[in-house]
């Protein structure tokens, strides 16, 4: 046999090889399967399971600025911000840091529990009591109130995500009147738009933050932006005074 004969003989061999393989190994291997996508998560889902959320907190740490500093005056005095810890439905410690005129900054303390509310106007001074209504914010019923808000919002819509604390978290907007928070505002003038924003973790739809934009008091500017943080079902310490046992 001539050479090129056997050389041609040799590669229809290899080639045939070749070819029964890649015939073997697509039959003989199942093809990769397509990744379904997760459906994405509708404004209907993310509410009702933020609002559960919010419903069922039991303890919460917060801070709340006013971040325009253009709120209606807090005893007199320019608020600057409010921290302090909840335990869910009535009870609340607040330590709020003013301005007041003559004194510069200042550190007055509120405590509520029940049906008792006490406050004192700086460190060193003596716990007074403060009658309920009087208490300017109802932070320790928070977590139902904002439950209920999510409800009445209008135009509600998820307006983006953002980072908070190394977590994404899901900003949700809508709009209320400003009697619609007087669950949580105290005393609250009724008639002025608020527009709300929340921002829930994108994985437990547990709120991180909200903001409050508008006039809940006839005082405030329409500008006024109060921006408050939340930490939520941790460890938290709220007692009465002295005063209040008698002791």
């Amino acid at each position: 046999m001539e050479l090129s004969s056997i050389v041609r003989l040799k590669w229809s061999i290899i080639s045939l090889f070749i070819v029964l393989a890649i015939f073997g190994v697509a039959c003989g291997s199942e093809p990769e399967p397509t990744p379904t996508p997760e459906p994405e998560l509708s404004l209907d889902e993310l509410l009702a399971s933020a609002g559960a959320k919010l419903a069922a907190m039991s303890t919460a740490k917060f801070k709340m600025v006013d971040e325009t500093q253009s709120g209606k005056k807090f005893f007199g005095t320019t608020l600057k911000t409010v921290e302090g810890d909840i335990r869910s439905p009535d009870a609340v410690r607040m330590l709020v840091d003013v301005e007041a005129p003559g004194m510069g900054f200042v550190e007055i303390e509120i405590v509520a529990v029940g049906e008792l509310a006490f406050m004192k106007f700086s460190k060193d001074a003596p716990y007074l009591p403060l009658p309920l209504e009087q208490v300017p914010f109802n932070f320790g019923g928070i977590g139902v109130a904002l439950s209920e808000l999510l409800h009445v919002m209008r135009d509600s819509s998820i307006a983006g995500q953002e980072t908070i604390g190394g977590s994404q978290a899901i900003q949700v907007k809508g709009s209320v009147l400003s009697e619609e928070m007087s669950d949580l505002i105290t005393s609250v003038d009724p008639g002025h738009p608020i527009t709300l924003r929340l921002w829930f973790d994108e994985g437990d739809y547990t709120i991180r933050k909200f903001k409050i934009v508008g006039q809940l008091f006839n005082d405030d500017a329409p500008e006024t932006s109060r921006l408050a943080t939340m930490d939520i079902d941790v460890p938290v310490d709220i007692q009465l005074p002295e005063v209040a046992t008698g002791s």
